[in-house]
């Protein structure tokens, strides 16, 4: 049965969960995490499937292991996996487990009913991925652009909301099984969807492409002052040239029906004048996809991505400069086809 973050039974004692950083242990490192030299040696022997996970983490900042190995595809979903244990190990992830109220703690990946990770809140994992073997093109894609000053991608935990986070990366996987091609986060920027810098790195929670619409997805779980302020950046992102097909969705993902009972009314009068802005609960949104307005988006038939799309411009351009054959070159199998975060 797929995790749920929604029961409530997950957050008693709060929204976050019980974190466990490799530098904070010190020599009080459990037995059950590798050593570090043991931990990089079977991960350079898995570096595919590291940079997958560690790009889907960046991208939806904390997921549970099973949400990684459903969003990435290929890799081990249970948290005991020595896959995981190694990415602790070798200092590429925390690892977070839910904080029981009961007094009985678990702190292990075999005892715990989930184990969530994140990237280091600590330390960058750029470093730890060049030892691995990653090329400076592999740790490129893992990131979004960044401004020319700062172009080295930053790899580390950040922007952490652990119940929002887990809750966002598990509407992603309900779109992709709608047929929604999804972004977290960390690729969800304002300057890059309206290729405006002015707009800031801020953005939704999660993106959602299809054929013909993108649906950029708002978790909110309290009304305040700032939500109007919210709802006009919204309008001057809308308004941006290329920006026409895009709607935003204000899903409420309160604790309890008292929650929503405040924060629907709320969002709905906000979103009233606004045609493409658009409310729903959480379990109705998920199940459905579909608004209180009625709105129902979908994904259409996005044309599959083409690897070979240049082979035959290659092979004449190859021939004129001397090199013949040019038309069987192939993009490396790591590089093809592009990580979809």
């Amino acid at each position: 049965m797929r995790f749920d973050p929604f029961e409530d039974r997950w957050w008693l004692a709060g929204s976050f969960l019980n974190w466990w950083e490799l530098d904070m242990l010190g020599e009080r490192r459990p037995s059950w995490i590798p050593s570090p030299d043991d931990a990089m040696a079977r991960l350079a022997r898995r570096l595919p499937a590291v940079l997958a996970a560690v790009g889907v983490i960046h991208s939806y900042r904390t997921l549970t292991t099973g949400q990684v190995a459903e969003l990435a595809g290929g890799l081990p979903a249970g948290a005991k996996s020595l896959f995981w244990r190694s990415m602790m190990g070798a200092g590429l992830v925390d690892v977070g487990f839910p904080v029981a109220v009961s007094g009985k703690q678990a702190v292990r990946p075999d005892a715990a009913p989930f184990m969530a990770v994140r990237l280091p809140s600590r330390s960058d994992a750029e470093p730890i991925l060049e030892r691995l073997g990653a090329t400076p093109a592999e740790l490129v894609a893992l990131s979004p652009p960044r401004r020319a000053k700062d172009w080295r991608p930053l790899l580390r935990g950040q922007r952490q909301y652990d119940r929002h986070n887990l809750l966002a990366a598990d509407l992603a996987l309900h779109a992709r099984a709608a047929g929604w091609l999804t972004a977290g986060e960390a690729w969800g920027r304002f300057d890059l969807m309206c290729a405006d810098p002015l707009m800031g790195e801020g953005g939704p929670d999660l993106e959602l492409f299809g054929e013909r619409e993108t649906v950029c997805v708002e978790l909110t779980a309290s009304t305040n002052q700032m939500l109007a302020q919210k709802f006009a950046r919204w309008d001057r992102v809308l308004a941006h040239p290329g920006c026409e097909t895009m709607h935003v969705v204000w899903v409420t993902a309160g604790r309890d029906s008292n929650s929503d009972s405040v924060l629907m009314p709320a969002l709905e009068q906000l979103a009233a004048d606004r045609p493409r802005m658009h409310v729903a609960p959480y379990v109705q949104w998920r199940a459905h996809m579909s608004a209180m307005d009625g709105w129902t988006p979908q994904a259409g038939e996005p044309a599959p991505f083409e690897s070979d799309w240049m082979h035959s411009d290659m092979g004449r351009v190859a021939a004129m400069v001397g090199l013949p054959g040019g038309e069987k070159w192939r993009i490396p199998a790591r590089l093809d086809p592009p990580l979809m975060f």
